[in-house]
């Protein structure tokens, strides 16, 4: 039964609720359904609304070792460390023993390619994979060390890092589970704005609705760390809009695609893949996407590209074009189906693909000659 160890020094689901988080959750209960083993090492901040339920959690199981709490909310053993208290030697020192006590087949890691969690696995001689699901890091320079497998989320991502490096990363999509999205009857309000930061467009998302006054706008709020605590400060303007309701994150998408007639998204950055079009298009919705990084792969023929991106009149002419034109819409809205039943978006499929890739990076590395997998009893912290 194969065993995976999931690091991040970021907080994880729930603490933070985003693409990366959810299809990570999807991946981790797929490998479970296929007899591996999983357990996350994650962050929790004290100001987490969650902090004093894991904290009661723990108590339920002796020997965590202060500042951590562990929950098994998802089936298998979240590590939270307490980011007041954990300084780069605590951290270090936890991860040491997890990995003794647990010894994982497999260490992955998606927040940074620099973790030193995960550079420490590989030293340790652990099979470690980092899964890009952004290219901000090697857009700055950075590369990925020697010994780290690396996935990419997206064409886009693959050919960033292939730039930057020698090597040409596996493609491994989102694991969208389209269920979760479907919905059974929906409504055209709204020309929906999901997850109102400055890098998702949130200025020019406000733009275009000074533009088109006699349109309903729906701006829902994410639930990004970088974020964490500035909604109100970010959204101050929004309120003062007429045309526009802000709801609060959604654990559930779906009340939010059952109003939505058109999903914007004037992503400001390279936007890695965007699995928000893919879950609004399953119901039919067309999308109008700024046309950058990854967004074309993803949106295919089932909306409208904007350039120049940053230009809120391109988009509310468009925008304005698919309410008054029925026949533009209803070809828009038939693509957009088609598009979201794409074989490579098919959550399973891409769940087979990572489980062949890091079973043969396994074999392979059980069958190089100078193999040695075997761990240190007492490996040295590195502070």
């Amino acid at each position: 039964m194969p065993k995976l160890l999931f690091i991040t020094q970021r907080p994880f689901y729930p603490d933070s609720s985003g693409g990366s988080q959810h299809s990570a959750l999807y991946l981790f209960k797929s490998l479970c359904q296929l007899g591996w083993k999983v357990e996350v090492i994650c962050a929790r901040k004290l100001y987490s609304p969650y902090f004093w339920q894991s904290c009661w959690q723990s108590l339920m199981h002796l020997r965590i070792p202060f500042p951590v709490v562990m929950d098994e909310d998802f089936g298998y053993r979240c590590w939270r460390v307490i980011t007041k208290f954990a300084d780069e030697h605590r951290w270090v020192k936890f991860f040491e023993q997890r990995l003794q006590k647990y010894q994982p087949d497999v260490v992955l890691g998606h927040s940074d390619p620099k973790c030193p969690l995960l550079h420490y696995a590989v030293r340790q001689g652990y099979q470690s994979f980092y899964f890009a699901r952004c290219t901000d890091h090697f857009e700055t320079g950075a590369v990925v060390p020697d010994g780290i497998h690396v996935l990419a989320n997206s064409p886009f991502a693959a050919s960033v890092i292939a730039q930057v490096s020698d090597r040409v990363p596996e493609v491994i999509l989102p694991f969208i589970e389209l269920e979760r999205y479907r919905v059974s009857h929906r409504q055209r309000q709204y020309i929906t704005f999901i997850n109102p930061v400055p890098p998702k467009g949130l200025n020019v998302a406000m733009e275009i609705a000074r533009h088109l006054p006699q349109e309903r706008f729906l701006f829902v709020k994410g639930k990004w760390v970088a974020y964490s605590g500035q909604e109100d400060a970010l959204l101050k303007s929004v309120h003062t809009l007429p045309n526009v309701e802000v709801w609060e994150h959604q654990q559930d998408m779906r009340r939010v695609y059952a109003v939505t007639d058109i999903l914007l998204f004037p992503s400001q950055y390279n936007e890695t893949f965007g699995r928000a079009i893919v879950e609004a298009q399953l119901n039919g919705i067309p999308v109008v996407a700024a046309n950058i990084a990854g967004i074309p792969y993803t949106i295919g023929k089932g909306g409208v590209l904007i350039e120049p991106i940053d230009k809120p009149q391109a988009y509310a002419n468009v925008l304005q074009k698919l309410r008054t034109d029925k026949k533009l819409y209803a070809e828009k809205e038939a693509l957009a189906l088609e598009n979201s039943q794409r074989p490579e978006f098919d959550a399973q499929y891409q769940v087979r693909k990572f489980v062949q890739f890091v079973e043969r990076k396994i074999r392979n590395k059980q069958l190089s000659p100078e193999h040695q997998y075997s761990i240190p009893k007492n490996p040295v912290s590195s502070t």
